[in-house]
């Protein structure tokens, strides 16, 4: 092999690493749509700093935020919750790839498809189980949501797991 001999090498569709702290940022701001103001601002700075220094673990304080600032107003049987929940999990997932991977360089799209597979199949039964609570708890439901419809998510979820589940059991 001489000086003039390149070595390529194939990875197929990466992106950089310094993306996947940056979307926990872009996760924590959608916590404008959900919080109150002081919160959310606070959730994004929070998540900015666990982003450019992720061994401070800020993101999982700004998630600690984001459950106080839900728990600072009435529950309503609205989607906040269910979204909340979406973007709790997400920062959490973000969060530890954070942590568990260098900060620079860049990764293969296809080593996100397992967290992502996990993800979507704890975020199933949890949503299903919080559309349950709310609605058990006697929330009122405003003619917006019949409590059938209820019901039929949460089945629509729990259906959605097992066929997941098989599936991701007949790949290995």
């Amino acid at each position: 092999m001489t000086r003039d001999d390149t070595v390529r090498i194939t990875a197929g569709r990466t992106v950089p690493l310094p993306l996947i702290p940056a979307a926990g940022v872009v996760v924590a701001a959608a916590s404008f749509l959900l919080i109150p103001l002081p919160y959310a601002i606070i959730v994004v700075c929070l998540a900015a700093v666990g982003a450019l220094v992720p061994r401070t673990f800020t993101t999982w304080a700004a998630i600690v935020v984001l459950a106080l600032a839900q728990l600072a107003h009435p529950l309503a049987f609205d989607a906040r919750a269910n979204a909340l929940l979406l973007v709790v999990h997400l920062l959490h997932v973000i969060g530890a790839l954070s942590l568990a991977l260098p900060a620079t360089g860049r990764l293969q799209l296809r080593a996100l498809v397992g967290p992502a597979r996990r993800w979507l199949l704890l975020q199933l039964p949890a949503q299903a189980l919080l559309l349950i609570v709310l609605a058990a708890i006697g929330l009122p439901l405003g003619g917006v949501v019949p409590a059938g419809a209820v019901a039929i998510v949460a089945a629509v979820c729990v259906v959605a797991m097992v066929v997941l589940v098989r599936l991701l059991a007949a790949r290995r």
